[in-house]
């Protein structure tokens, strides 16, 4: 009798031991998770610059700038409400020499789009430089269907080529801008699968892209820590059902929006910026494995990995990656000229 009371207890010790460690495994998880995301949301308090896209915003308003454009026809949105929530934000450039064109392109994770967190911040940024940009907020969450903000951004160059002259841009060499999301987006227009072939539009002359969320459907790395692999595992659910249609799509489909598998010679130069502290977009199954799908199709690119920085950094400035949008830009004018 005392021998099983002995083995008893050793069995619930051995239980409440197992479940301490379990529980401390859980929390230490939990304690590092909430200190990155504390970090990114006090990084992205000041490197996103969101006062600078804001008074931007205003001040073009004020001069007779439209604040938005819609780019469907009243026809088309009557046919399908949806389509109200697509605009076009113009910001033109204050000098009057016509000159290529940028598209930005927030992120949000399809489940929103944070035009005015970095959408506008970087639309002003190229105006300082030069360049006439467009702010595109396509269709997201409840409003969007299978591959509908790829359709939104074809839409959105056909409008601006056929409206080239009163934006005083050409039509030719644009380059396109993708945060997180975003990135994804611009990175399968960049496809002749997905992107602009299918839409018989020229191609972007490179693609500039920050923590570009692009393997969207990438195994889910075994990192440690629980909450981190339960971030990634809720995004590719959201994404997929947000850009797809699905919370479970079929392979095939899942492998589609991956944006390395469509790189090939012909895929359009790309300028790449992400933080090596990024738990949201990890680098090593996003930007490193697109750097390597370039450098194996031959495709001319640039890599800046920022020390320190977490996601949703936007401009990036007072981090490692402060400057990136002008090195971006002069990786654009090293394709065009």
């Amino acid at each position: 009798m005392k021998a099983k009371t002995r083995k008893g207890s050793i069995i619930k010790s051995l239980i409440g031991i197992i479940l301490l460690l379990a529980l401390s495994y859980v929390l230490s998880g939990l304690f590092l998770t909430l200190e990155d995301l504390l970090h990114m949301v006090d990084q992205n308090k000041s490197s996103r610059d969101v006062e600078l896209g804001k008074a931007r915003y205003e001040e073009l308003v004020a001069r007779g700038v439209p604040e938005s454009y819609s780019i469907y026809s009243e026809e088309e949105t009557s046919a399908n409400p949806d389509l109200e929530v697509v605009k076009l934000y113009y910001f033109p450039a204050d000098n009057a020499e016509t000159k290529e064109y940028a598209i930005v392109l927030p992120g949000g994770g399809y489940f929103e789009c944070d035009i005015y967190k970095v959408g506008l911040p970087c639309a002003a940024t190229l105006n300082e430089m030069g360049y006439t940009a467009f702010v595109l907020g396509y269709r997201y969450g409840k409003y969007s269907s299978a591959y509908a903000p790829i359709d939104d951004l074809a839409r959105a160059v056909e409008y601006i080529t056929a409206n080239a002259d009163e934006f005083n841009v050409k039509t030719e060499n644009y380059t396109i801008f993708g945060f997180s999301a975003g990135g994804n987006l611009a990175g399968l227009f960049g496809s002749k699968e997905l992107g602009y072939a299918k839409y018989d539009l020229p191609a972007p002359a490179t693609l500039s892209l920050a923590y570009p969320w692009i393997n969207i459907n990438g195994k889910i790395e075994l990192t440690g820590n629980c909450w981190q692999e339960a971030v990634t595992g809720v995004s590719q659910l959201i994404g997929n059902k947000y850009l797809l249609g699905k919370f479970f799509p079929d392979e095939v489909s899942k492998a589609a929006v991956c944006v390395q598998n469509h790189v090939d010679a012909d895929y359009p130069p790309t300028y790449m910026m992400q933080g090596d502290n990024d738990f949201v977009v990890p680098h090593e199954p996003n930007a490193i494995v697109m750097a390597e799908a370039l450098e194996k199709a031959g495709v001319k690119y640039r890599l800046k990995l920022a020390e320190g920085v977490n996601h949703g950094c936007g401009l990036g400035i007072g981090t490692t990656a402060e400057g990136w949008v002008g090195e971006a830009v002069d990786f654009w004018r090293s394709v065009v000229e």
